[in-house]
């Protein structure tokens, strides 16, 4: 289990709260949970990329407190190029 406040940790419950909103849709709800599992086996650096695919490939809209929450911790695990690779913020919603 990771220290509260961690990265991973962080990222975990952006994972899970993007899934809760998007739960009715079965793929990009099992794509996150995917995600969550690369977390549990301490995958967050590539967990960070898949998220930001799995946002972008089904076009999951995102908050703007989920956005800079994932910018922030894709900084503090060095993955920003999984962001940058992706046109994520096109589906931040404010």
């Amino acid at each position: 289990m990771q220290p509260a406040n961690s990265p991973d940790e962080n990222l975990r419950s952006l994972t899970e709260g993007i899934a809760r909103r998007v739960a009715d849709e079965k793929r990009p709800a099992h794509a996150l949970r995917s995600v969550v599992s690369m977390i549990d086996n301490d995958e967050a650096e590539l967990a960070v990329d898949d998220l930001a695919r799995a946002i972008e490939y089904y076009r999951v809209p995102i908050l703007r407190a989920e956005y800079d929450q994932l910018l922030e911790v894709a900084t503090r695990l060095d993955s920003l190029d999984s962001l940058r690779e992706t046109d994520i913020a096109q589906f931040v919603r404010e």
